[in-house]
């Protein structure tokens, strides 16, 4: 998509070659995550080169995405995450979409109604945001299931700690995850188990080999979460450009944009450009440069809603074409120095797609 001299292209090639290396390196097949137009990225785009690279299983969290895949790819496996209300339940049902068994109260609410639909239970080992809480409530869910002659299908949870640098907690939420499997599974037999999304797909936990699909969302795009550091194997796909239109300088002691964030301490040759948070650049970007030729230029001052500033240097002249995101600066830069997600840059940018 084009913003006046500005572009952001995504490769899709890159997210279909990310898939196969994942497959390849883990292998197991994937559930795609592919919420929120699949990380902004283009929902129908993604799936149908996903499509063309064998995934056929995917994840989002709402019914609308759920319906449009079906529709574009009747025969791809979905799976909605958020709890589906009564009318999503019937439109499950029409389409084929599978659903995820959020919490004791919705299956209790919805028990008599969820006939002919594959489930998905999820436990609730730390997030706390959806789920079956514990062994006790997950073996009342199974009997629940198999009394109301219910497809339960699948087992999953998320693990909320993976992307921490202490890995006491994460280590004891997969122990209580594959404490439950193992009960479970004694008296069930489950088609789909996962739980590895990007940040504990990158672990490459043993303990986590009964699990026969990974659940990677920003990996798909070629970004990691914190801790681990960027992968070579990785391509990424996002790339926003755009070109210098003004260069100045000012003096020692000027102020820079709005307000006095931002003052020179000695004399300074500044870049202007045509992009800033109205495009959906985020304001946290600022702490990392942008690159020319290869070569970094720091921001200078706060992004505002149409444009950024450089500390332009010498070399740099009007018309040449800045990299705001693609091979040297990428969203996970960001989110290594703790301060802005992989997801939120991604969502954020007037992407077009």
């Amino acid at each position: 998509m084009t913003l006046r001299t500005s572009q952001v292209t995504i490769n899709y090639e890159a997210i279909a070659e990310n898939a196969s290396a994942i497959m390849d390196r883990t292998g197991k097949r994937i559930f795609a995550v592919v919420k929120n137009n699949a990380y902004n990225f283009g929902l129908k785009k993604v799936v149908s080169t996903l499509a063309q690279r064998g995934v056929g299983h995917f994840a989002v969290t709402t019914s609308e995405e759920a319906v449009e895949i079906k529709r574009a790819h009747p025969e791809a496996y979905v799976l909605q995450l958020n709890p589906a209300t009564a009318g999503e339940i019937e439109v499950a049902r029409d389409l084929g979409i599978a659903l995820s068994v959020t919490g004791a109260e919705w299956l209790e609410t919805h028990k008599e109604n969820l006939w002919a639909i594959e489930l998905h239970m999820k436990v609730n080992v730390g997030m706390n945001r959806y789920g079956i809480r514990g062994a006790e409530g997950a073996r009342w869910a199974l009997a629940v299931c198999a009394e109301n002659g219910l497809k339960l299908t699948g087992l999953h949870t998320h693990f909320p700690l993976a992307e921490e640098e202490d890995a006491a907690g994460h280590d004891r939420q997969i122990d209580a995850f594959a404490s439950i499997y193992e009960e479970l599974r004694e008296a069930h037999d489950f088609g789909y188990v996962h739980a590895e999304n990007t940040a504990t797909l990158l672990r490459r936990d043993r303990r986590l080999g009964f699990c026969n699909f990974v659940r990677p969302g920003i990996l798909l795009y070629g970004y990691v979460a914190p801790p681990a550091s960027p992968q070579e194997w990785l391509r990424p796909s996002l790339f926003v450009h755009t070109r210098v239109v003004d260069v100045h300088e000012i003096a020692a002691g000027e102020h820079l944009g709005y307000g006095t964030s931002f003052v020179a301490h000695h004399d300074m040759r500044i870049g202007v450009l045509p992009i800033g948070y109205g495009d959906g650049l985020l304001r946290v970007r600022k702490i990392l440069p942008v690159y020319i030729n290869g070569h970094p230029y720091p921001i200078a001052g706060n992004i505002s809603m149409s444009h950024t500033y450089i500390e332009a240097g010498a070399a740099v002249e009007v018309g040449d074409v800045v990299e705001i995101y693609g091979e040297h600066a990428r969203p996970d830069r960001l989110a290594a120095v703790g301060i802005a997600a992989n997801s939120e840059q991604t969502t954020a940018l007037h992407t077009g797609a």
